[in-house]
């Protein structure tokens, strides 16, 4: 009978009513009680390392949590992680960077109503998700919401209220799990070993561009990298050059990126793009998500005691 590791984390799959709004209540025993029905189908372990909601989940917790996994990783088949929806994406991106190649399942759900709510969506979740955890299929870190099966590489939280929330960026789902149970997965074949990590580095930054921002925008301390979020296929506008050479001087690292979800970046394409790649020799996101490239960044820095070093390891985008 196989194993599984179920890891609460807090949100709104958790929460109760107070007289100040939804906060996390239900216990990772709790929990389990609302899906009766895989009782005798597999043993099931709990843990609780935090109770929180997911908007004060921090780098810190996601490498808490990968530290969790990776001290259990031969006891069991398979790992669920009950996570708020706010920055789920978030954190199936940085596990997706400290769990990497992983031969067993790595899942996170949810959901966007809490349990107590109408038409909840929090045992239909937690059931996909445990009986994802079962099949056989599934490698690597993934996002399980709404039906479907997300390479967490590739999640991004699209909707705030609607129960299928959660869509794959430059990329089709990995799979599926139907009204009644049935697990559809696209077999994932990863030709590495797994490799945990346990660290991110926080000294990271994004910059959303607005027309008409002011260059103080680029004045941030503390910081060790910055991904700059561009208009379209990607360029800068001429007026932020300087600060872009200013940053590149004191050392920091510049990512540039898109705001647009699908289609990735190439600086190639536009003049206001090209002439900044190839004078400040920038990296691209290309068609990862924000989120990833976000914990992308922190993990290379964390790992990495150059520029060339960097580089190689943003790039190195396999895994998951």
């Amino acid at each position: 009978m196989k194993k599984i590791l179920f890891i609460a984390t807090g949100g709104t799959v958790s929460c109760g009513q107070t007289e100040l709004g939804l906060t996390p209540r239900l216990s990772a025993g709790e929990l389990l009680e609302l899906v009766p029905e895989l009782a005798g189908t597999c043993r099931i372990s709990s843990v609780q390392p935090f109770s929180l909601d997911s908007t004060n989940m921090t780098p810190r917790e996601w490498s808490a949590l990968a530290v969790l996994i990776r001290n259990n990783y031969a006891e069991y088949d398979g790992f669920v992680i009950a996570h708020g929806t706010d920055t789920m994406a978030y954190g199936a991106a940085a596990l997706s960077c400290l769990i990497q190649n992983s031969r067993k399942p790595v899942i996170f759900t949810g959901s966007q109503r809490s349990p107590a709510a109408e038409n909840s969506d929090v045992k239909r979740n937690l059931r996909d998700a445990l009986l994802c955890a079962l099949d056989g299929n599934l490698r690597g870190v993934t996002v399980v919401f709404g039906g479907r099966i997300i390479d967490g590489r590739r999640a991004c939280k699209l909707h705030t209220r609607e129960l299928d929330a959660f869509r794959s960026i430059n990329g089709d789902d990995i799979g599926s799990i139907s009204e009644d149970g049935r697990v559809a997965v696209t077999p994932q074949n990863f030709d590495r070993e797994t490799a945990f990590y346990d660290r991110l580095d926080e000294r990271a930054a994004m910059i959303k561009l607005t027309p008409g921002a002011p260059v103080g925008i680029f004045d941030i301390d503390g910081v060790r990298a910055v991904i700059i979020e561009s208009y379209g296929a990607g360029g800068l506008p001429e007026i932020y050059e300087g600060k872009l050479a200013e940053l590149i001087e004191k050392g920091v690292y510049v990512i540039m990126s898109t705001q647009v979800p699908y289609g990735g970046s190439d600086l190639t394409l536009y003049r206001v793009g090209r002439v900044v790649k190839e004078k400040y020799g920038l990296i691209e996101t290309g068609t990862i998500t924000a989120e990833y490239a976000v914990m992308r960044t922190m993990w290379a820095l964390a790992h990495s005691g150059d520029y060339a070093e960097f580089k190689r390891l943003f790039a190195d985008n396999t895994g998951g």
